[in-house]
């Protein structure tokens, strides 16, 4: 553990997880009903935890309150059982990293923002969404985020005055390179002011960004290997800089292909109604149908059949299963 890790730990008053092995997690939040490609990575992260014969978290990231469903967290965590998957540690079973649900851990991520706070690694910032899309010298990362442009950004690397329920928390983030290597996509450099930029770590209604949170609890819970959707690759670099400013380790990363929408040719989201486990269900599939359909689409079975999660397990190695995802592409459902 280095110095910088044991000053941000021993602040927060919390040990560091030092379990050893390998610990895979999946981390749903609980916006709406599981979907394809929700299942797809969740099978994959258990594939992977339990082929490495790693351990395996469930951890419900409902750290965005206004977008939680009630009810969603017992739907999904029902939803994975009836897949076939298992946890070693999660909401519903504890551990001995609990609480397992975001939305109880608020006073740890708080404590983190006022470390960076305290060490002059962030400053306040009262610009919304709007101001950032009109500065006329706002970047561009893709064709949804804005990059800020540094309009709040202080002279000199100390905090700004800061009215609560006003003002957002950003990182001062360095003007340097950050390279990305991920065991599925190809490694990438990111110009971590261009490409970045000043991201926040606390909204202005006192939220926490998903950056910050998950970052801490992938380290504090000892997550080794994250396995999550491709579009997620670019979220790698916010959360590798925040794990090297607290001085904790980096897993290793896994991004998979996504599932798309054969209409829109996006991704499946919630939001735009994906079918879920129910409606799988009443179109008469079953898991052991769902599984064979989803571990053919990531060439992990020559063809789809019927097949559990246990026997998929059993029918592959880790490095069948690493060599046959890299080999593996998006998908389009109806």
């Amino acid at each position: 553990m280095s110095q910088q890790s044991d000053l941000f730990l021993g602040r927060l008053n919390i040990s560091q997880a030092n379990t050893g092995g390998v610990c895979g997690r999946y981390a749903p939040s609980p916006t709406g009903a599981l979907h394809l490609g929700n299942l797809r990575t969740a099978l994959l992260a258990w594939l992977q935890a339990r082929l490495s014969n790693g351990r395996f978290i469930l951890r419900m990231e409902d750290i965005d309150l206004p977008r939680t469903r009630p009810g969603s967290a017992e739907q999904i965590l029902h939803d994975l059982t009836w897949l076939g998957l298992d946890w070693d540690e999660g909401p519903d079973v504890g551990g001995p990293y609990a609480p397992y649900t975001q939305s109880a851990r608020f006073a740890l991520y708080q404590s983190a923002v006022d470390f960076l706070v305290a060490n002059n690694l962030a400053f306040s910032c009262s610009c919304s969404r709007k101001d950032i899309a009109q500065a006329s010298s706002a970047p561009h990362a893709g064709d949804q985020r804005l990059i800020y442009p540094g309009t709040c950004r202080p002279a000199q690397r100390s905090p700004t005055a800061h009215s609560h329920g006003q003002t957002a928390w950003r990182l001062l983030t360095p003007d340097r390179l950050l390279r990305i290597k991920d065991t599925i996509l190809a490694e990438k450099t990111f110009e971590l002011s261009r490409d970045i930029g000043d991201f926040v770590i606390q909204r202005a209604d006192r939220l926490f960004s998903y950056q910050l949170a998950v970052c801490l609890d992938d380290a504090l819970m000892g997550v080794t290997d994250v396995v999550r959707g491709a579009d997620l690759f670019d979220s790698t670099a916010q959360q590798t800089l925040l794990l090297e400013i607290f001085g904790l380790p980096i897993p290793s990363y896994w991004h998979v292909p996504l599932v798309m929408d054969q209409t829109t040719g996006k991704r499946l989201a919630k939001r735009d109604g994906a079918l879920c486990v129910a409606q799988y269900r009443r179109q008469g599939i079953d898991a052991a149908t769902l599984i064979g359909q989803m571990a053919a689409s990531l060439n992990l079975v020559p063809t789809p059949s019927r097949l559990s999660a246990q026997e998929l397990l059993a029918s592959l190695t880790l490095q069948q299963f690493t060599e046959r995802l890299k080999t593996a592409s998006a998908i389009t459902t109806p």
